[in-house]
């Protein structure tokens, strides 16, 4: 599986429940109790694609719980252990990983559970507890699931959830013909060439619009709060820095939608956390208040500003439309690192890496907020600060891409490209060259190789990105 250590750490340093992110208080892996929830919650997750247990947290505070057994953390919840649990109760098999994180002086095991599902994990015998108390049942099947709030929980899979379960097999296994042809086969059908043909706005033009339409009022809503907010040397180093600049517009629209909590907590909870610092994240458990989320204008906003000098440093700011409208600008990680100067590189695969996250992440709220799996996605999609800067793999010296020193005289690019949400994210990366021709163009006429991209848009799906 390898998953990248800087996803973990992002994970326990801002710890979101999500439908593939479960947070535990300390269970004891001795006890038949502590078995049981262990098992329950990762056999819930692989069924729901995989994804991530964080053991030592309150899930309602998000902070560390105290730790109060009688052996190293790294003793009692050692893969080992966990791995031999999994593998006595489980049909089929599969296996885990498990890594420790540090948090406010406390280590934290971070269970990494794999996708590729293609026949559910099923509780294949019975855990009998004190007193005759059935723990586990020979059978039962878990699934993470939505509650009544929004919020995502680990339980017995219901029959509102079998479709969903049943959505990640045959996504994984690409049973679906008709699937199959239209991942394959991504363009412009013959009803939009015919409606362009005869001057007709289509249902696609429409929704090309209200996605560019968004990339304008975003980065006018961005450009006044970084204003308001950010200090003149702040200002001064993200101005002609690399930004990624994304208008999403869902279809149809939900005009009468509001911007509840619960609208928040779906967002969150459907996020899958492809990487550390995942696209439209739910920032409301920050330290920093002014990170939070907040409402403006019927939809919730958040502006982002961390830079100074920790692990990681970030500039971001965030729309969550409930209407079926979200827009994300960030400065890019190629002018926010010290391991290459600020306005001179552009790193392909981190790009590739990048949008194959917005397309992913996107349609997946699309379809957790309610939207059908007929319903299409429109990206939008606009970069800002080329010029003058080169295409060099500076995340990893050692990968190849072609292109390298091929160098910019644009200082911008635009691109668009709609997605049906019924598309599962193995299948996006036809969608992802699309969005990234006209950006890699201006490099000389740089172009990724199909191979390239394929395999990089399967390791973000995968979770297992190269550092």
């Amino acid at each position: 599986m390898t998953v990248d250590p800087n996803q973990i750490r992002a994970l326990v340093e801002q710890p979101v429940e999500a439908l593939q992110v479960e947070l535990k208080t300390w269970l004891d892996p001795r006890t038949d109790d502590g078995i049981s929830k262990i098992v329950k919650a990762i056999f819930a997750i692989r069924n729901r694609n995989g994804g991530f247990l964080l053991i030592g947290f309150d899930n309602a505070t998000r902070k560390s719980d105290p730790y109060a057994f009688d052996q190293p953390v790294e003793t009692l919840f050692h893969i080992d252990i966990l791995q031999g649990l999994v593998s006595r109760y489980v049909s089929p098999s599969f296996e885990i990983e498990v890594a420790f994180v540090d948090r406010d002086g406390q280590s934290h095991p971070v269970i990494s559970i794999p996708e590729g599902v293609q026949v559910p994990a099923v509780v294949r015998r019975d855990l009998i507890g004190q007193g005759g108390k059935k723990l586990l049942t020979e059978g039962d099947l878990y699934f993470r699931t939505f509650n009544s709030n929004g919020t995502a929980s680990s339980a017995r899979i219901l029959p509102p959830d079998y479709a969903d379960l049943l959505d990640v097999c045959f996504e994984n296994r690409e049973a679906d013909i008709g699937r199959f042809l239209r991942r394959h086969l991504a363009g412009v059908g013959p009803a939009a060439t015919l409606s362009a043909a005869l001057g007709i706005e289509s249902e696609e033009s429409k929704l090309r619009k209200r996605a560019f339409d968004l990339l304008e009022s975003g980065s006018t809503g961005a450009s006044n709060a970084i204003a308001e907010r950010a200090t003149a040397e702040q200002l001064s180093r993200i101005g002609n820095a690399l930004t990624m600049h994304v208008g999403l517009a869902l279809d149809p629209a939900h005009p009468d939608a509001l911007p509840t909590q619960e609208f928040l907590n779906k967002v969150s909870s459907s996020n899958p956390n492809y990487t550390g610092w995942p696209v439209w994240l739910d920032s409301r458990g920050f330290m920093e208040k002014l990170d939070r989320p907040y409402v403006n204008s019927n939809m919730w906003e958040t502006l982002i500003i961390d830079l100074d000098g920790g692990w990681s440093e970030h500039v971001e700011f965030l729309r969550f439309d409930p209407r079926g409208e979200f827009y994300l600008q960030r400065v890019m990680q190629d002018d926010l690192t010290e391991k290459v100067a600020p306005g001179t590189a552009l790193d392909v695969i981190l790009m590739i890496y990048r949008v194959a996250e917005v397309l992913a992440v996107g349609t997946i709220l699309g379809r957790s907020l309610g939207w059908g799996a007929q319903s299409v996605a429109g990206f939008a999609f606009r970069w800002t600060g080329l010029k003058n800067r080169a295409l060099r793999p500076w995340v990893n010296a050692f990968r190849s891409t072609g292109g390298s020193g091929s160098i910019s005289r644009s200082s911008g690019a635009e691109a668009y490209v709609a997605v049906p949400l019924e598309t599962p994210g193995a299948a996006l990366a036809p969608y992802v060259s699309t969005a990234l021709a006209p950006l890699f163009s201006l490099f000389e006429g740089y172009q990724p190789s199909a191979e390239l991209i394929e395999t990089s848009v399967r390791k973000l799906i995968e979770r297992k990105l190269d550092n």
